[in-house]
């Protein structure tokens, strides 16, 4: 949840606690490429959860601690670029501003509301080779049928 990143808007502390409790390790391991993943989950009224982890194959089991969120089949917008590090001490709403600049760059269209959608999922994944983050991929979610929400006073 929101209320629970830093004053700067970013979740840099969870991501400490995460890795230094060796769960990536755990993910790796599990992963047909190691990453590190930020996902957000949209709320239709304006708040949006916050998960830290990594996306494994469908039939990964979470380790121990930690919950496994299967994602729906549907329709997103995925870029993948070169990038030369990871700061997850940027404040959330930037790199979600940067992921939707590069995904409708990419030709992708941006609904309106993405917590008024089926599927209000963004993630921005951080691919590693060779131990070493390599490219960053972020994914949306898009219906073509749902690019501008509802409004509730209709």
């Amino acid at each position: 949840m929101i209320e629970n990143s830093d004053e700067q808007g970013s979740f840099y502390q969870a991501w400490q606690e995460f890795t230094d409790a060796g769960y990536f390790d755990q993910l790796d391991a599990l992963a047909e490429t190691p990453n590190r993943t930020a996902m957000l989950v949209f709320s239709p009224y304006g708040t949006f959860q916050y998960w830290i982890g990594s996306v494994l194959p469908e039939d990964a089991d979470a380790p121990e601690g930690l919950q496994r969120l299967i994602l729906p089949e549907g329709t997103a917008g995925i870029v993948t670029q070169p990038t030369n590090g990871f700061a997850p001490q940027i404040p959330v709403e930037m790199a979600f501003n940067k992921g939707l600049e590069v995904i409708e760059k990419a030709g992708f269209p941006l609904p309106s509301h993405i917590g008024q959608t089926d599927n209000p999922y963004f993630l921005e994944s951080y691919l590693l080779t060779d131990g070493e983050i390599s490219d960053v991929r972020y994914t949306l979610y898009i219906n073509p049928d749902q690019m501008d929400g509802y409004d509730e006073f209709e």
